[in-house]
């Protein structure tokens, strides 16, 4: 309870309540306006849209329901419309990366007939299908037809961040969050909010957290309305606390990576100005309290320095690399950890070792072609930004996640595909009326 009011009684002071003023009313008049306009299938799509951005980091009902939502509003709309030209035209544009996740699907097949994956393994490998290149096209195939713009998916995904970042205060403040009257993952108070574990939660708060930096410090495409930099700095904030509080260390790492180099190029294109210099000096005394302030957190950070990774360096790996000795040519076939009888826990919790063991070099050498030729693309386009929270996961998924046995990976994956790939948008007769970058 003095937590909450606490909370309460720093929001009174910053008086939030001018952010509702007359300018702003009229902005999101605007907005519906806006949206008013438009008819009722792109109404659809982007109210699923937003439905399922919103429940990915939850992997639920609503999940399933909006995926395949999604998927059916695709199919429905191109072949109702007889659009396939345009279909062709996103498949000849972007081929590289679809010929990439074919073949990959490939080596999961070749991987699975030569390895120890159970006799269903057909069925698992057409989900990849839908998850990799389907959804992959329809998020293309939509933005080429004007359903949204970069901007809207971004701003959808920075509201259900926002969501699940306040989510997860609730759930520090109370004990458990609000969406799903669910605990902090034990033994020392790691929040999660809705999300099924603390890590992927960490990880969702340090793409929320990179998003709030960017568009605090940009200059020159984000300025809409009066408080719309006090919003950000606020956001910022609301992620930072959420993502240490998760104590997910990899996504510390993530997130610290990105923080590096962001600022290095940033200070490269734009020099230090004071208040660059007094904005991080501020944000630097509020981790530091943070980190002072929580013994947890503090114990956390020294783990991390020291190199230690729970059992991952000692037990898993180690397992692991044995394995692949055993077949590095196919692997064993898809989402086969488990079979082992000797198997400790339920993952690699590594990319490079998990596409070696399911895959086997084959597989390793697809996935990390599509993901070089992936960074490479950002910094060709003049995507630097995209391919730097890119990189960063890539980063991340080297100490946790999956990019075969996790939906929530793939379905991060897939978006940062989408907003490096669809720079790409001039080459085709994109019809976008709203601001987009």
């Amino acid at each position: 309870m003095e937590k909450i009011i606490c909370v309460v009684t720093v929001l009174k002071s910053y008086q939030f309540y001018e952010v509702l003023s007359l300018q702003n009313i009229q902005s999101i008049s605007k907005a519906f306006k806006f949206f008013h306009s438009k008819s009722l299938f792109e109404k659809l799509v982007q109210i699923v849209l937003f439905i399922w951005i919103l429940s990915i980091p939850m992997k639920n009902a609503i999940y399933q329901i909006s995926t395949i939502g999604f998927v059916l509003l695709f199919f429905i709309h191109f072949i109702y419309y007889k659009n396939f030209i345009s279909v062709k035209q996103i498949i000849n544009l972007y081929k590289i990366p679809f010929v990439l996740f074919g073949l990959f699907l490939l080596s999961m097949i070749i991987s699975s007939l030569f390895g120890i994956s159970p006799k269903d393994f057909y069925s698992e490998i057409s989900k990849y299908f839908i998850r990799y290149i389907i959804i992959f096209l329809a998020l293309l195939y939509f933005y080429k037809e004007s359903f949204f713009s970069r901007y809207t998916l971004l701003a959808f995904i920075l509201i259900a961040l926002s969501i699940h970042s306040l989510d997860g205060l609730y759930q520090y403040l109370t004990g458990f969050d609000l969406l799903k009257h669910k605990i902090p993952d034990a033994p020392t108070y790691l929040l999660t909010g809705a999300v099924y574990q603390h890590n992927p939660f960490g990880l969702f708060m340090a793409i929320g957290s990179a998003l709030s930096l960017i568009l605090i410090s940009d200059k020159k495409h984000y300025i809409f309305w009066k408080y719309e930099k006090l919003l950000y700095s606020f956001l910022l904030l609301l992620f930072l606390f959420t993502l240490f509080h998760s104590q997910s260390r990899a996504a510390w790492v993530m997130f610290g990576t990105f923080s590096f180099f962001y600022l290095f190029l940033y200070i490269k294109e734009n020099g230090i100005d004071k208040r660059l210099l007094f904005a991080f000096i501020l944000l630097g005394i509020f981790i530091t309290l943070l980190f002072i302030l929580d013994t947890n957190l503090l114990q956390r950070l020294k783990l991390l320095l020291e190199g230690n990774s729970s059992s991952r360096m000692s037990v898993i790996w180690p397992f692991t690399i044995e394995k692949i000795k055993e077949a590095p040519l196919f692997g064993y076939g898809i989402s086969t950890y488990k079979l082992f009888p000797e198997h400790c826990c339920n993952g690699v919790h590594n990319l490079s070792l998990e596409l070696f063991l399911y895959t086997g070099i084959i597989g390793f050498s697809i996935m990390y072609s599509l993901i070089i030729f992936t960074f490479i693309e950002g910094i060709k386009k003049s995507r630097v930004l995209y391919s730097l929270l890119f990189l960063s996961y890539i980063l991340l998924l080297q100490f946790d996640g999956s990019l075969i046995s996790s939906k929530i990976h793939i379905t991060i994956f897939i978006l940062l595909l989408f907003f490096i790939y669809s720079s790409k948008k001039n080459s085709l007769k994109f019809q976008h009326k709203v601001r987009d970058f």
